[in-house]
């Protein structure tokens, strides 16, 4: 799966573009073209609006986005709803977690889509990120870090070829942190897919192979 931008901006970004950004209004930019690329900026610089541009979800932008050559303004519902489902996950900062279900439910009713996890499978990832005690939790009882920790486990129940994870980390700790990543790290190599992760700095627990700035 390619991401490439072209002349991309969002539009209430335009006004006050700093050519100093590495992903802004380039000639041309395949954004997945390594393993991990992260993408650091402070907040309000746009990362978020970046990924929901690319996943569908904002329309607001100038240029164009190109998922395998594919002009995003030309996919229709039909055409985003499978990709999303079979080949690009995201975490998104605001979660959208369902919070009247259960930490194990909102992870299952994704992965009911595809059927990509078993029940053991998506059990042992609840306990990789010390999150099994809280699985009949409902998502409005549990901590925003815990709340994270369960968007991850979600987003890895799908087949992805490219994962998308705005922020994941922002209310872990540090170890937590890593366990998380070193999970989506793993899942994803096995996915053979590449990350595409944002932060407000770059995290010197894991490596990046590309760090773009915006």
């Amino acid at each position: 799966m390619q991401i490439k931008l072209q002349n991309f901006i969002p539009s209430p970004l335009a006004e006050t573009f700093s050519h100093s950004s590495d992903i802004w209004k380039k000639d041309e930019l395949i954004l997945n073209n390594q393993f991990i690329t992260s993408i650091v900026s402070a907040s309000g610089k746009g990362k978020s609006s970046l990924l929901s541009s690319i996943y569908g979800e904002r329309k607001d932008f100038e240029g164009s986005i190109f998922i395998d050559n594919i002009d995003t303004k030309s996919i229709d519902l039909l055409q985003w709803s499978e990709i999303r489902k079979n080949k690009l996950s995201m975490v998104f900062q605001n979660l959208y977690l369902f919070p009247e279900l259960s930490a194990f439910e909102n992870i299952t009713l994704k992965n009911s889509l595809t059927n990509h996890k078993s029940k053991e499978e998506i059990l042992e990832l609840m306990n990789r990120l010390g999150m099994i005690a809280h699985k009949d939790q409902s998502a409005a009882s549990l901590s925003f870090g815990q709340q994270q920790r369960i968007a991850i486990i979600r987003a890895l129940c799908q087949p992805y070829q490219t994962i998308m994870l705005d922020e994941p980390f922002s209310h872990l700790d540090l170890n937590n942190a890593k366990i998380a990543m070193n999970l989506i790290i793993s899942e994803s190599k096995a996915n053979k897919a590449n990350i595409i992760i944002t932060g407000l700095a770059q995290n010197n627990f894991y490596q990046a192979d590309e760090t773009l700035n915006l």
